[in-house]
């Protein structure tokens, strides 16, 4: 009678499995190969930036829905004043009825600042840092499949990576995360209500995962 041993063959598969899922690095986040606008807002929110204008005095900042997508130069009947506070505006005059809430019937269009400060807002650190423990429980479930046979290290490595992208994202959406929008950029974009972070969409759903070489 032959006793087939099923344990060392076993055992051998588990560990070049693990072997190879331990030395295995994910990456989460925007990928290097994200376009470079993207990069950029995403290094923005993450460790927080001041703007300041390149080629002139200040920012100008649109602030109506008129001024949206386009330039203090598309205008060719703006004109500035400073408020008694001492903000500077890009404003034009209405026409029709004068409004008596604005008696001067003006419209203003534009903000203009010598500089802003974007507050940090960070999504991937802060992400991990939130989301680690189910991270841990998430690889330690994919070890224990693994033990059982149930799983591979490429297999394994695929879902974690998977998960993070998804924990990441769900970090993102809930505003409670971030400091709520500011008026104006909440009157732009109304939608995900007070998420700085989801104005569009286009920053979360650029969250992926892939394996460091």
């Amino acid at each position: 009678m032959q006793v087939r041993d099923n344990v060392l063959p076993h055992l051998r598969r588990v560990k070049a499995e693990l072997e190879k899922l331990n030395g295995t690095r994910i990456k989460i986040g925007i990928q290097g190969n994200a376009d470079s606008e993207l990069l950029m807002i995403a290094r923005v929110h993450e460790y927080g930036a001041t703007i300041t204008p390149k080629a002139t005095r200040n920012l100008c900042i649109p602030i109506h829905k008129d001024s949206y997508d386009k330039s203090p130069r598309d205008f060719q009947d703006l004109f500035f004043i400073r408020s008694r506070d001492g903000y500077l505006f890009g404003v034009v005059a209405k026409k029709g009825r004068r409004d008596k809430d604005n008696p001067n019937n003006l419209k203003f269009l534009f903000l203009l600042l010598p500089s802003v400060t974007i507050p940090e807002r960070s999504f991937i650190r802060a992400g991990f840092d939130h989301n680690k423990n189910k991270l841990a429980e998430i690889v330690q479930n994919e070890v224990a499949l693994i033990w059982q046979g149930q799983q591979t290290a490429d297999g394994a490595i695929s879902w974690i990576g998977g998960q993070a992208v998804g924990l990441i994202r769900e970090f993102m959406t809930d505003a409670s995360n971030f400091e709520p929008k500011g008026k104006i950029q909440r009157e732009r974009y109304p939608s995900y209500a007070d998420s700085p972070l989801m104005v569009t969409g286009r920053l979360r759903n650029s969250i992926t995962w892939e394996v460091e070489e």
